[in-house]
């Protein structure tokens, strides 16, 4: 599957993964995310984190 520029590779449908730092987006699509103010709205979309994420998670 082809990687975006910022490391996101579209693995089905709307679904995108970074498997360098371990975040899934489900459902993210154009109707799906609004912009007011130079800021990001998410509308039933979902966000996961891998195992990786968590194992190099500083927090």
């Amino acid at each position: 599957m082809p990687t975006t520029s910022n490391g996101f590779e579209n693995n089905r449908n709307h679904d995108y993964i970074n498997n360098d730092i371990g975040i899934i987006f489900e459902d993210l699509h154009d109707e799906n995310v609004l912009t007011q103010n130079v800021v990001l709205y998410f509308i039933d979309t979902v966000f996961y984190f891998t195992d990786f994420f968590e194992d190099n998670s500083s927090l």
